[in-house]
């Protein structure tokens, strides 16, 4: 969908299952993320949306998980997050399965979240 594109790459992630997963029961559903290193403390906001078909005010997401991160300087880190109820509702209903959108803005509005890794940075 070229509406959840930015420069030709997507913004969210897409999951397909198996339909042999589909019968089975989820015991528990983690999604990790790696957010990118930061230079001075900061406070990040994680955002992962669940991707919808467009609703009449023109809605094309709904949230799944909001986390209010304080980092320092250092390496990056990897960030859990409990994804259960998604994955089963997917499991249950394939059709709504539209992807997700990770975001992970720093109080200047950085994504720090790495989906794609930018020009010269490893991917993970």
């Amino acid at each position: 969908d070229l509406l959840m594109q930015v420069e030709g790459k997507p913004k969210c992630c897409f999951f397909k299952f198996s339909s042999k997963i589909q019968y089975n029961k989820v015991v528990k559903a983690q999604l990790w993320i790696y957010l990118r290193p930061v230079k001075t403390p900061t406070t990040v906001f994680v955002q992962i949306l669940r991707l919808i078909k467009p609703m009449k005010d023109g809605t094309r997401y709904t949230g799944i998980r909001s986390l209010k991160l304080d980092m320092n300087p250092g390496p990056g880190i990897w960030q859990s997050i409990d994804v259960k109820t998604v994955l089963q509702n997917w499991l249950k209903q394939p059709e709504s399965n539209l992807g997700i959108e990770i975001k992970a803005l720093d109080e200047n509005g950085h994504d720090l979240a790495v989906t794609f890794p930018r020009p010269g940075e490893d991917g993970l």
